[in-house]
């Protein structure tokens, strides 16, 4: 497995947007072929060997998972927000390119995609792409890509909202015990059996209802993350 590193603008890891795990992955092992301190290039081509190796996948059943993926990709959109604007497009400029005979796929990224991924010299998060390989989910990767942005400090407070507005389930589980159930806690044990994290979540509170998510987390020591069991 590859210690190669995925570097994302930190406008983009507190963007809305929802993806299938299949897209995250055809996502990140595209971001993994990209080295974020120079100009990215417009195209990404992406072998279904090279998605098996990055992902630690059957490469049998590569393809047709790139393919898939990749035939969603192009109806996926981006929301950013800040005090100013409110800014929504896509992942990719046009739906992906197939060879004919060969197992790979080309993706064109957006423009505006472009800007959160290319010459990043301030303000942003780096993770290496084999400690979050192994992770099952979305919702999981996301909240790992939250928790690494304050790397430095090692704890995070994420507003309930925010949290549901990052992962766009502002009207999904709208209790929060089936947000916790759902989302929360499946994530948490992901991320703790499966990356390098140990991560612990506590809750605030204003009166009886949950406000606020407050995360601790440090590095496993002499953690074990390629495939081993």
């Amino acid at each position: 497995m590859s210690l190669v590193k995925i570097t994302k603008s930190n406008h983009l890891v507190e963007a809305s947007y929802s993806l299938t795990l299949q897209e995250q992955r055809l996502i990140l092992s595209c971001l993994a072929k990209i080295d974020s301190r120079h100009e990215a290039p417009k195209e990404v081509t992406l072998s279904a060997q090279e998605y098996a190796d990055t992902m630690g996948l059957d490469v049998k059943n590569s393809y047709r998972e790139l393919k898939k993926a990749a035939d969603k990709l192009y109806s996926r959109n981006i929301v950013l927000k800040n005090d100013e604007k409110i800014e929504e497009f896509r992942w990719i400029q046009r739906k992906l390119t197939y060879a004919k005979g060969a197992a790979k796929i080309t993706l064109v990224w957006s423009d505006e995609v472009l800007r959160y991924i290319s010459q990043l010299k301030r303000r942003f998060t780096s993770y290496r792409l084999a400690d979050v390989a192994r992770l099952n989910t979305s919702y999981a990767i996301r909240l790992y890509e939250l928790l690494m942005q304050f790397n430095s400090t090692k704890q995070r407070s994420i507003t309930v909202k925010d949290f549901r507005s990052y992962l766009l389930l502002t009207e999904k589980y709208p209790l929060f015990r089936e947000l916790n159930r759902r989302v929360i806690k499946p994530a948490l044990k992901e991320i703790n059996a499966y990356s390098n994290l140990d991560v612990s979540c506590y809750t605030e509170k204003q009166g009886k209802t949950i406000v606020a998510l407050i995360f601790d987390f440090q590095e496993k020591k002499q953690a074990q993350f390629a495939f081993n069991d």
